[in-house]
């Protein structure tokens, strides 16, 4: 079969700033089609918005088309023109997981595979190919006559040695601009699943609760095809939590060591994996951890309580200071907007993100996105203000709150990227680390354009608000 993969066009915060990197979700169906004998094409219309035109004329069976919550609109519109161009449409993402009469209803999508997608898409695929019957598959909700039929849920892949490497040989790389340290950073995933199943996250409901590991050789054997045949020295670990097993943190760094590779990375981490564990941080910064992307969501210890984080502020400065200490930088995410937060409760979350000297502070405006038990919540308590999906993408006020109106909320979203970026400390910060750098002028000049942008960005975004009708 030719199966044709879209991945729509999104318009984030970031993305907008040419912070985008390859969409591995389907570069693995890609890879796994390949390998089954059917031929896979892949458009990313994030960093080729002109790859639509080429394609549309191409000869091929069906189209399988990616859905995050606030690109479900575009990928819905993608999805109809090819409907009507008599091709099977097949939809996958999170959206659709926990969505998917909403996706069949929009009469453009003929199958939703649910949750992840290798297996349950390729078994789709070969069944459609050989005339089968869909209900024999698991994973899969489609229309029959007046019923949504859904088969029984698939359970996700346990050996993750198996998946073929990404066919990345498939995707524009040299249109994904991503830097670490000023070094083209591209990116992995080594682990699946989530047991912190966290109030506002859909990743424990939709890998499982049971996390999931490829081997320290698998790794390591992927960074040397990206090492040698693509180039890259600089690698982000995508999974949800890349140290939540430290021992497999310590092989790697051991076996970069053995393979003689000198590489800079960076990983999504926990404050309460890095706190109190100061030969996990010495090890890693060793091995050329550069940057620990960590949730710190808030300095009120009732909100982090209330999203189901199980840390706190005192292990949250224990990690920072750890991480500092060995030369790694903390790249520090923070949600404002939280149902019963007053005014005060954010400007304290934004005066705690500036005392904690980070390198990089993002903000985001608490968003029930659906799979999440925060969705349910506020479904249930009528507190979505609507489902204009476009503007579910944190960074716009989408319920209601006790305290705060929505364009309350917008406007702290905005002070807070200015009270932090702007600020003397962080500018000092900033002219320090840029002077150290080999080419500290275009570093220093980079990073300016970056922070200059990315402030009146946030501005532009937190001005552009839909017409609220209550659900």
């Amino acid at each position: 079969m030719k199966v044709l993969l879209i991945n729509p066009p999104t318009s984030n915060l970031y993305a907008q700033l040419g912070v985008n990197l390859p969409p591995l979700g389907l570069a693995y169906l890609a890879a796994v089609l390949r390998d089954a004998g059917h031929k896979a094409q892949i458009i990313d219309l994030c960093v080729d918005p002109g790859a639509l035109n080429r394609v549309r004329s191409s000869a091929y069976d069906l189209v399988g088309i990616s859905a995050d919550t606030p690109r479900f609109p575009a990928a819905s519109a993608l999805a109809k023109e090819f409907k009507e161009r008599k091709k099977i449409v097949v939809m996958g993402g999170y959206h659709v997981t926990f969505m998917d009469e909403e996706a069949l209803n929009t009469g453009g999508v003929d199958y939703v595979v649910r949750g992840e997608g290798e297996e349950v898409f390729l078994n789709l695929v070969n069944t459609l190919e050989g005339g089968g019957d869909p209900k024999d598959g698991s994973g899969i909700s489609y229309i029959e006559g007046r019923f949504i039929i859904r088969t029984e849920n698939a359970l996700p892949p346990l050996d993750l040695n198996q998946i073929p490497f990404p066919a990345r040989d498939l995707l524009p790389l040299n249109r994904y601009k991503a830097t670490l340290k000023g070094i083209p950073v591209t990116n992995l995933i080594t682990s699946r699943g989530c047991p912190f199943n966290c109030n506002f996250c859909a990743s424990s409901r939709f890998g499982g609760l049971k996390w999931r590991a490829r081997t320290v050789s698998s790794i390591i054997d992927e960074i040397e095809e990206l090492y040698f045949d693509y180039d890259y020295r600089a690698f982000a670990f995508m999974d949800d939590n890349f140290t939540l097993n430290p021992k497999r943190v310590l092989d790697f760094a051991d076996e970069l060591d053995n393979r003689e590779f000198n590489i800079s990375w960076w990983c999504f981490s926990r404050v309460d994996t890095m706190a109190n564990n100061e030969s996990l941080v010495k090890r890693m910064a060793e091995s050329g951890a550069r940057t620990v992307f960590l949730g710190l969501e808030s300095s009120n210890e009732e909100v982090l309580l209330k999203y189901g984080k199980r840390i706190n502020t005192n292990q949250i400065k224990q990690a920072i200071s750890l991480l500092k200490k060995y030369g790694i930088d903390i790249y520090g995410s923070f949600i404002i907007g939280a149902f019963h937060e007053t005014k005060n409760m954010i400007r304290q979350t934004i005066r705690f993100a500036k005392k904690l000297k980070l390198q990089t502070a993002q903000f985001s405006i608490l968003t029930p996105y659906p799979g999440t038990a925060l969705f349910e919540q506020l479904a249930g308590e009528k507190r979505l203000l609507h489902r204009h999906w476009e503007f579910y993408d944190g960074a716009h006020a989408v319920i209601e709150t006790n305290n705060l109106k929505p364009k309350e909320t917008q406007k702290l979203f905005a002070q807070a990227y200015f009270k932090f970026y702007l600020s003397i400390p962080y500018l000092f910060r900033f002219i320090k680390n840029s002077l150290q750098n080999k080419n500290p002028i275009r570093m220093a000049l980079r990073a300016i354009d970056f922070t200059g942008r990315l402030v009146l960005q946030v501005l532009k975004t937190s001005r552009n608000e839909p017409k609220i009708i209550k659900s």
